[in-house]
C-alpha cells in the first residue's frame, strides 16, 4: 500500500504558484523572485478549490506545502 498523498501549494503568502505550462509541464514559481523550477515525474490533478495538486509520499521540494484537505 502506498503512502502517497495529495500536495497543495500552501497559499498564505508564501509567494509560490503551481502552474501547468503549454508543454505539460508543471512548474512552481516564485513571484518574488522570478525563479521557477520544473516538477518532473509528478503525478498530478486539478482540484476544483486550489488548482493543480501534486500526489507524492512527501511534500515536492520548493515552496511550501500541505497535504489537500479535500482528501
Amino acid at each position: 500500500m502506498s503512502a502517497s498523498k495529495w500536495w497543495v501549494i500552501d497559499g498564505r503568502d508564501d509567494g509560490f504558484a503551481l502552474e501547468q505550462r503549454a508543454t505539460g509541464e508543471i512548474v512552481i514559481m516564485n513571484n518574488a523572485t522570478s525563479e521557477e523550477h520544473v516538477l518532473p515525474g509528478y503525478v498530478w490533478k486539478h482540484s476544483p478549490n486550489f488548482g493543480l495538486q501534486i500526489q507524492s509520499d512527501g511534500p515536492p521540494p520548493y515552496g511550501s506545502w500541505i497535504e489537500n484537505p479535500e482528501d
